[in-house]
């Protein structure tokens, strides 16, 4: 195989099968990943159609297909007779680690227009942050030094929040800062996710999960979960088969369903981690956004079992520009983690730290309580606006987090995602977190979104479904 041509299969395209969706789709996906993260230089050509599809072991039409998605995306140019290459990157397409090859794709069929953006469950405005001065004099700094764990400030801002609302009591000495929930995941996968090793999880699924445990050569292992969240018998019959599993569990609200796990769960989560010497990873990055008013306080396993590791984000209470979050662990894992955490240069900037301990110590009760009727008011709103405009759609309802779950009547929703993209709605397609193929039908929708946004991004999402419809019965 020529050499250039082993590169593009061996290294550009690594991974490409394990992907969802049509072949043609999974194609493009890793090599927008590839572009994205400057693997190629602009102007770079790609390899020949032919050869390629001989290469990988498919069509040349399936090759030809993926290279015209990249091109409507605006990642390739196609020129006749001469090939394909890669188009210079404009500077707004700077890619946050956690992006996948799909939500690339979405993004550039997007465009530069009058985008509504619902794939993302985070507020993209500040204006129902807690005053705050956010003004910065040189003296602020000083002191704060580079320590890896983070700033004093935020992680004395950080225990203090975590103690008194979250119920899962914290020192400072306890957190690691991270440059949000992502990395915090990533640095719990490279600290214990070995080639082979199990991770047990709900699907659908957070959807940054998968990237980082195929990234460590680790086996996602999907169980069911249903209105109530994880359901422990399935996760039980897995662990049961399984070495020291890894059981990742979002309890206090499910990322996508909404789904809030029971006192009765819980606990048996907690039986079956001990039995089975499995270790617990708990995301708390929607802890504290419960919808249902009257709810009793959820209790987070870490404040159960110190054995635990527990991590979470302060984006989605707060703002999506934050990208501030946080690790808690078990000692002997804390001193690793903080060694990768040292070792990286993707900490989050001082101003952002300094931000955020600000914004923690200014979120009173009755701001929180105000954010949790807001995210009601949203969610309900959206629910009705659906259910008038796109009654064929079947929603899940969430009792916490900032996002709907919804099931299409159509087996492929990446398909429709594609095409709300040129309609002006960026959405989040089922296979984004699906792990075991049964979501390909799913779709979420943030509704951490204003009303005046909401509104004219259903009516959008509306004419792209009626689109996709008529598509359907074309055969096309």
């Amino acid at each position: 195989m020529d050499q250039d041509l082993e590169w593009w299969v061996r290294i550009a395209l690594d991974g490409w099968r394990d992907r969802p969706g049509p072949r043609y789709r999974r194609i493009a996906a890793v090599l927008a990943e590839t572009i994205e993260r400057r693997r190629v230089d602009a102007g770079a050509r790609l390899p020949a159609e032919r050869l390629l599809a001989d290469a990988l072991g498919v069509s040349r039409g399936t090759v030809v297909r993926g290279y015209d998605e990249l091109a409507e995306a605006g990642l390739v140019e196609r020129r006749q007779g001469a090939g394909s290459y890669v188009r210079p990157r404009p500077s707004w397409t700077r890619t946050p680690p956690e992006t996948s090859g799909s939500a690339l794709l979405l993004r550039r069929l997007a465009g530069d227009g009058d985008t509504i953006d619902l794939s993302l469950s985070v507020p993209a405005g500040t204006g129902h942050l807690p005053p705050v001065d956010a003004s910065l004099r040189v003296t602020d700094f000083e002191g704060h030094g580079m320590d890896p764990a983070g700033l004093p400030e935020l992680r004395t801002a950080l225990a203090a929040h975590l103690t008194d609302r979250l119920g899962l009591p914290t020192t400072p000495e306890q957190l690691i800062v991270t440059a949000g929930a992502q990395q915090a995941l990533a640095l719990v996968a490279e600290a214990l996710v070995a080639p082979q090793r199990s991770v047990i999880t709900g699907c659908p699924t957070y959807p940054g999960l998968a990237g980082l445990v195929t990234g460590r050569q680790g086996r996602l292992v999907p169980v069911p979960v249903d209105g109530l969240g994880l359901q422990p018998p399935a996760v039980d019959r897995a662990a049961a088969r399984l070495r020291a599993p890894l059981v990742y569990v979002d309890p206090a609200a499910h990322n996508p369903t909404g789904a809030v796990l029971g006192s009765a769960r819980r606990a048996a989560l907690l039986d079956l981690a001990r039995r089975h010497r499995a270790v617990l990873v708990e995301d708390l990055a929607q802890a504290g956004l419960d919808l249902e008013p009257g709810r009793p306080a959820h209790v987070p396993l870490a404040a159960e079992e110190e054995s635990v590791v527990a991590l979470g984000s302060l984006s989605k209470t707060f703002w999506a520009g934050l990208r501030i979050g946080w690790l808690r662990a078990p000692a002997p894992l804390h001193a690793c983690l903080l060694r990768l955490r040292a070792s990286q240069d993707l900490a989050p900037g001082v101003p952002a730290q300094l931000l955020a301990a600000r914004l923690l110590r200014a979120a009173d009760s009755g701001w929180y309580e105000e954010l949790r009727g807001a995210l009601r008011e949203r969610r309900d709103l959206l629910l009705t606006l659906l259910e008038g405009q796109l009654p064929a759609w079947r929603a899940e309802v969430p009792q916490a987090g900032p996002s709907l779950w919804l099931t299409l009547p159509v087996p492929d929703s990446e398909s429709f995602a594609h095409l709300a993209a040129r309609y002006g709605v960026l959405v989040a397609p089922g296979a984004t977190a699906c792990v075991d193929g049964r979501h390909r039908d799913g779709l979420r929708l943030s509704f951490a979104e204003s009303p005046q946004t909401l509104e004219p991004a259903v009516d959008r999402l509306t004419a792209a479904w009626e689109e996709h419809a008529r598509r359907l019965a074309a055969g096309r």
